[in-house]
């Protein structure tokens, strides 16, 4: 991650045009004395301060021999703060080391410097046996925390290199110790007009190449240093560390087993000012790091952002007169006419005169035409056919398809030819607004969409999408029965009995949505669903809004388990009360921890 203060100007500047004449009259010749001084391309050229750094790094390997690390090495850039990485090792030994070498331009101007180390992350993942014996139980899973152990046995040494990746006699270290007490060092100087790594208070020299050596060791890190060839960095890197070892040891016995498994991360920042004219800068006063705010996901149904087809994209074009672009009064009469991959548009005068359910059969878009929402269906689809896309259109009514499926959209499982599950549906953008009686009991209650019942012969329904729709007062926003390879994403589930129900879900996904004041919960699962043949649980629930959270805006597990552990991943969710206390059944099986502290923005 890096700061940049960056001065680049070029100014052009003409003095004009001189001109001095002197004419005498001499009489006898009538000839002129003249004389013309002129002064062109008169420039004054700024210069800068354009701080670039590039990076060469080496780590050892699983046999533990010193090996170059292409993935944390780059040439000269610009940083994109979370693209380059100094560090980014997975699987650390005791004893494993790293080192690298940055490689700093300042531009023309020689400069002041100041560096900055925060940490971020320092958590247990997770709590093994080892781990928790020499914790002495004290171990806590805190995913992306604070309690870790890692960041107080990972150490560093940073050193003025001369480019060769290698500590060598004559280049001291000026900072060094544990990534905890580095992280919390705040600025670092590098020079100011104080002190400088380069002796007294000398600046960064501008022009040049600037190199920075940094090691890191899992264990116990101490200097070895190594005879200086006073070469600098050899073409090939013939004299750097696989030739002549690091400069520096690491040794791993003096740790325990308290950092198993333990995460750490955190951000390294550099800075750079003009030292000419700057002459009191000091990196304690007058710098201060400027860390990249977090961006937060967002969620709920982005609504405002729908875009309907352009005319000349539908096939049909379903309103209330057949004139003009208006080809069909009713979508059954369109899908009738239409052949897959047709586009069906419903305009705003769409009168809802269909006899629903509208049987879509055929691969095929319908779309509203305006704005989401502005064509009205007040009905509802039964959809018995693949790759069907459903879009801008806004329910206000459902239809009677079987005794307990009164549903806006009734997903079938239809076997085709090929004998494969009916796949691909995409249900965007669209608005489910409940009609009077959605909720009553004795119809089983309306869904706004659900898929069929699956049994020992027909397949499940698979990769069915749901996302930016409002959801809004249904018995059930939504029902999966056994379906396969589902998402539920960026959508406004509101004011529904059920937000979500999954029986027998088999691997599915609800992320990024707003559950609001639902009234018995917001997300059900029942693996072993009577009704279903689906039994290995498989459903990820996070980045979710539940709000209020409760025993009716709640994740809820219904039967037996069928897992090691927690069945429903509904970790990193934002929840406006505590969730464990109000849910009403089994909390051993969804895992809502670590949770998110503060509510995510909504779209």
């Amino acid at each position: 991650m890096i700061s940049l203060n960056h001065m680049n100007r070029k100014i052009l500047m003409s003095l004009g045009v001189l001109v001095f004449v002197v004419a005498l009259s001499l009489g006898v010749t009538g000839a002129f004395f003249s004389d013309t001084e002129t002064s062109t391309g008169n420039t004054f050229t700024a210069g800068d301060i354009d701080l670039q750094i590039d990076n060469e790094s080496y780590v050892t390997d699983s046999t533990g021999a010193l090996v170059a690390s292409p993935e944390t090495s780059w040439g000269l850039k610009d940083l994109v703060p979370g693209v380059d990485h100094f560090f980014d090792f997975d699987d650390l030994k005791p004893g494993d080391v790293g080192e690298d070498t940055i490689s700093i331009h300042v531009g023309s101007n020689d400069a002041w410097m100041c560096a900055a180390a925060r940490v971020m992350v320092n958590s247990d993942e997770t709590c093994t046996d080892p781990e928790q014996t020499d914790e002495t139980g004290n171990c806590v899973v805190e995913t992306d925390g604070t309690n870790g152990d890692l960041a107080s046995q990972l150490n560093f040494m940073f050193w003025h290199d001369d480019g060769d990746n290698v500590l060598e006699e004559g280049e001291t270290p000026f900072l060094g110790g544990p990534l905890s007490n580095i992280g919390s060092a705040g600025q670092i100087t590098l020079a100011d007009s104080v002190s400088s790594i380069l002796g007294q208070n000398i600046p960064i020299p501008g022009g040049t190449t600037f190199y920075i050596g940094k090691a890191w060791c899992f264990g116990a890190l101490t200097a070895s240093t190594t005879a200086q060839d006073r070469q600098g960095k050899l073409p090939g890197s013939t004299n750097g560390p696989l030739v002549r070892g690091t400069g520096v040891s690491c040794d791993g016995a003096p740790l325990n087993n308290i950092s198993q498994t333990d995460k750490v991360q955190g951000d390294l920042q550099f800075y750079a000012t003009q030292s000419r004219n700057n002459s009191a800068f000091t990196c304690s006063q007058n710098y201060t790091p400027t860390w990249p705010e977090e961006q937060r996901p967002l969620v709920g149904a982005l609504s405002s952002l729908y875009n309907d087809p352009a005319p000349e994209t539908c096939t049909f074009t379903v309103g209330a007169v057949v004139a003009g672009p208006i080809t069909h009064t009713t979508i059954q009469a369109a899908i009738i006419a239409a052949v897959d991959g047709n586009t069906v548009c419903v305009d705003s005068t769409y009168a809802g005169t269909d006899t629903f359910p509208v049987d879509v059969d055929k691969d095929l878009t319908i779309a509203g035409l305006g704005a989401m929402g502005d064509a009205n269906v007040p009905g509802g689809f039964f959809i018995s056919d693949s790759g069907v896309i459903v879009t801008g259109l806004e329910f206000t009514g459902f239809s009677t398809i079987q005794a307990s499926a009164n549903a806006a959209i009734y997903i079938h499982n239809e076997i085709g030819v090929s004998g494969v599950a009916l796949a691909n549906t995409l249900i965007d953008h669209n608005i489910f607004t409940a009609p009077a009686g959605a909720k009553i009991a004795s119809l089983g209650g309306a869904k706004a969409i659900i898929t069929e019942i699956s049994n020992a012969v027909a397949p499940q329904a698979t990769d069915i999408d749901v996302t930016h729709n409002i959801i809004n007062g249904w018995r059930q926003g939504i029902f999966f029965n056994t379906t396969d390879e589902y998402d539920v994403s960026f959508n406004d589930i509101i004011n529904n009995d059920v937000g979500v129900a999954n029986d027998g879900p088999h691997n599915g996904s609800i992320h990024n949505n707003d559950f609001e004041s639902n009234v018995l919960e917001a997300v059900g699962v029942a693996p072993d669903a009577a009704n279903g043949t689906g039994n290995n649980g498989n459903l990820d629930v996070n980045t979710n809004n539940f709000a209020p959270a409760g025993a009716g805006n709640d994740v809820n597990w219904y039967g037996t388990s069928v897992a090691v552990g927690e069945d429903v991943n509904a970790e990193n969710n934002w929840w406006s009360g505590e969730a464990d206390a109000a849910r009403t059944n089994s909390t051993a099986e969804v895992d809502t921890n670590p949770f998110e502290v503060a509510a995510f923005p909504e779209n």
